[in-house]
């Protein structure tokens, strides 16, 4: 099933005012990467879930991705 750009959006709402998060996604290579380097870096499932979004908006819808993040 292929999500909305507005729904990728609000799914990784949750880490995009937190810097760390923010590096570490844009560090990973995938989502599934960017889930685990945020997970152990910040011991945090929900902002893991959130940054594995982030990466899939990155990877699915770059313009939207630069747009958000900057």
């Amino acid at each position: 099933m292929k999500r909305t750009v507005e729904e990728i959006k609000m799914r990784c709402s949750l880490v995009l005012n937190d810097n760390k998060v923010l590096f570490l996604v844009e560090e990973s290579s995938s989502p599934t990467s960017a889930y685990e380097m945020v997970l152990y870096g910040t011991k945090d499932i929900a902002k893991a879930k959130a940054g594995r979004w982030l990466a899939i908006l990155r990877r699915d819808h770059k313009t939207e991705y630069q747009k958000l993040v900057g």
